[in-house]
């Protein structure tokens, strides 16, 4: 793919950023429905059945209450991206190799956009860290891999 511009990363934005909301809605709705079971569960002549289902419950909760506050974090984190052309590789910075598109903002893995997949990736991950500390712009080696670096908006 060689017309990857401003105007494409911004849509690409837009789309992860669908993604990850639609992610953060489902979550809330698995909360709403684990605090009704919470709620509906009523006390039985088995005691300890009855003091098990809760605690499950809550076990649940604050595993999606984590998830919540994880994909939270994502929104917030790609809401903040600026935009602009960049002439080295940031967080932020959709990267085009002669092997794939990585766009660098949060960890998403692989997102199908206008037909294309694209590897939505954290700043941290060790393959946008080798992105980010290209000693030049024309490619990186990751895991024995040369990606030539085409581009970069």
């Amino acid at each position: 793919m060689s017309d990857i511009d401003l105007n494409f990363k911004i849509q690409l934005q837009t789309h992860c950023l669908k993604l990850v909301r639609a992610k953060l809605n489902s979550i809330q709705i698995q909360l709403d429905a684990q605090k009704k079971d919470l709620n509906t569960t009523t006390k039985s002549s088995a005691g300890d059945k009855h003091e098990t289902a809760r605690a499950m419950i809550h076990l649940e909760q604050e595993k999606l209450g984590i998830q919540f506050k994880e994909v939270e974090k994502q929104v917030r984190n790609l809401s903040q991206i600026k935009f602009g052309l960049n002439s080295t590789p940031q967080t932020g910075s959709l990267i085009q190799t002669d092997k794939a598109l990585f766009y660098i903002c949060i960890g998403l893995g692989s997102v199908k956009f206008n037909g294309v997949s694209i590897y939505v990736i954290s700043p941290i991950s060790p393959l946008a860290q080798a992105f980010l500390n290209a000693p030049d712009l024309k490619s990186i080696t990751f895991n024995g891999m040369v990606y030539s670096i085409m581009g970069i908006v």
